[in-house]
């Protein structure tokens, strides 16, 4: 890690902008924040914030489908690496009040509970959920018998899901999905152009809850989240981004890591 944040300081003045991509957890952690009290310029490590900001698009517009109030509701994230950890910081930050997290390492489980959330076991977890989300690779790790009736499930893992969305629909899920859909493409373009246009020193959760809501509010039919093709969802991101930018005066002040 020291290396690294070595080696991006001192190319750091050749650009607008740094994203971090696919760096592990926990040396992504350290990365990221270590660039960021340094360095006068956005970073953000798109596993964390990227994935979180998609996932909380696709939430928004199941609650809208199933008039659910995330704020009220249990939330659930199974694997807390990079991607799982930044969509608990997101969700906690935009107002979940339940967020439970299950790891098979100890350190995870740590880091959650530092950020406000509650680590438990994956049994408990499934049956104390309303929403589950999972980011940990394992295909089928969520076994059918685990699914509650009534239940969301964001089984994120690709190119294979821990559940696929039929199995769960067929064990009484009120709402199923997987990676293929939810990614996290969807999230970076817009983000950074909105925070290089805003002269934005920092990406905020703020700017991160802001893109969030502009995928939610431009997908369509059945769909939880727009068309990453479609050039014009990545500039109604951008837009959000600014204008979030600008009103809480990110060029003085902000951080990921604030609460």
């Amino acid at each position: 890690p020291h290396k690294l944040i070595e080696i991006i300081r001192s190319i750091s003045l050749s650009f607008g902008a740094i994203q971090l991509e696919d760096f592990r957890a926990p040396e992504c952690f350290e990365i990221e924040s270590e660039l960021m009290k340094t360095l006068d310029i956005p970073i953000m490590h798109d596993d964390q914030h990227g994935t979180a900001t998609v996932v909380l698009s696709a939430l928004l517009s199941v609650a809208k489908r199933l008039n659910l109030d995330l704020s009220e509701c249990a939330i659930g994230q199974i694997g807390l690496g990079a991607a799982g950890i930044g969509i608990c910081n997101l969700i906690l930050h935009y107002g979940a009040k339940k967020v439970f997290g299950s790891d098979i390492q100890k350190s995870a489980m740590n880091r959650l509970e530092s950020i406000g959330g509650h680590a438990v076991s994956l049994s408990d977890l499934m049956k104390m959920s309303d929403i589950v989300i999972a980011t940990t690779g394992v295909k089928n790790l969520i076994k059918p018998e685990m699914v509650k009736k009534g239940q969301v499930i964001l089984a994120l893992s690709n190119p294979e899901p821990e559940i696929e969305p039929e199995v769960a629909m067929a064990q009484g899920a009120s709402f199923a999905v997987d990676g293929k859909s939810v990614n996290n493409v969807l999230g970076f373009p817009g983000i950074f152009k909105g925070a290089l246009k805003a002269k934005a020193k920092k990406i905020t959760k703020t700017m991160l809850i802001a893109a969030a809501q502009s995928l939610s509010e431009q997908a369509s039919g059945s769909y939880l989240v727009p068309e990453p093709l479609n050039r014009s969802v990545h500039e109604h991101v951008t837009e959000a981004v600014y204008q979030a930018a600008k009103a809480e005066n990110t060029n003085q002040s902000g951080s990921l890591y604030e609460r």
